[in-house]
């Protein structure tokens, strides 16, 4: 019987994907809760197993496992079982914990309103509503990625997050097609986005023989299509990134043409861009119901002020 035992023990402990000795220790602990069952007492007792033989000692004293009688061996099951289960949980949080800012790749499982829930494997994560590109529609059984970012522990289980909406899931699929800010040769500034609609990226080189903006765009526009396509078709504006906030202004502004940009203060205190462009590209500048200008004001950090010298 004992050799049985031991083997069943390796068995689980490599399908369960528990270390060897600790799953040992916690056969320990429901032996020791067995047998205090079956002889009625509450006084600890000393349980061990010999790893090579299966061969169990209680405070020294070799017993059978078939000295155990179905309420006690119930009760070690139960104990075991339960220890099982809280060593498992704990090792899923932990390999989700360290995925924790990554992009996952799940099924689409059930709907809650507009919740998703998203079949990641060990776990279900959670697509809040919130979280979702706008105008997005799934199909169960589909498969969907998203970026990971949250990950607790609770008494019923683990809870993950995910989300499309995060400017961080635009800059993390830039990392997966564009080897180039893996291997720290660019490097994503900052990021202002509407989920699915517009993001602009502000990349620059840590490499003087790279061209940021070209190497994240691709020959024609191959690489920035991927992240488009996986967005639903959301645009990507990749733009230089600049410390000198005028500069970024104007490069965030493009294909429109800046003739001045002057900051001031408003009657708050607060600091306001007053962005001159020609008539012409006044509509390229403000975008669409104003798009660009509430992006570029996300990048700079202040109020923008876009208009024309005919206006003036």
């Amino acid at each position: 019987m004992n050799i049985e035992f031991i083997e069943a023990l390796e068995d689980m402990a490599k399908d369960r994907g528990i270390e060897r000795d600790e799953l040992y220790e916690m056969v320990e602990k429901g032996l020791q809760e067995a047998y205090k069952e079956q002889y009625d007492t509450n006084s600890d007792v000393d349980v061990e197993i010999d790893q090579n033989s299966g061969d169990i000692f209680v405070d020294g004293e070799q017993i059978e496992l078939g000295q155990f009688g179905r309420i006690a061996s119930k009760k070690a099951e139960d104990v075991i079982r339960q220890l099982i289960r809280e060593k498992q949980n704990e090792l899923v949080y932990e390999s989700y914990a360290k995925r924790k800012g990554e992009v996952v790749n799940g099924s689409i499982h059930r709907f809650e309103g507009s919740d998703v829930w998203l079949n990641l494997g060990e776990v279900e994560g959670l697509l809040p509503g919130s979280e979702r590109i706008p105008g997005e529609r799934y199909q169960q059984g589909g498969s969907l990625r998203a970026y990971l970012y949250f990950v607790e522990k609770k008494p019923g289980g683990l809870v993950v997050r995910v989300s499309r909406a995060k400017k961080e899931f635009v800059a993390k699929l830039m990392e997966i097609e564009i080897p180039e800010i893996e291997d720290e040769l660019l490097e994503i500034v900052d990021i202002a986005r509407e989920p699915g609609k517009r993001s602009k990226v502000a990349v620059r080189s840590l490499d003087d023989q790279i061209d940021p903006v070209g190497t994240c765009v691709g020959a024609g526009g191959s690489r920035v299509k991927e992240i488009t396509d996986e967005l639903n078709g959301e645009k990507i504006d990749v733009i230089h990134w600049s410390d000198d906030r005028e500069r970024l202004i104007r490069n965030s502004l493009e294909p429109a043409s800046v003739l001045s940009v002057e900051f001031n203060e408003n009657d708050r205190g607060e600091e306001v861009a007053r962005v001159l462009v020609p008539k012409d590209d006044l509509a390229y500048a403000i975008g669409q119901n104003g798009q660009n200008v509430r992006l570029t004001v996300e990048l700079a950090g202040c109020d923008i002020d876009v208009r024309s010298p005919e206006s003036e």
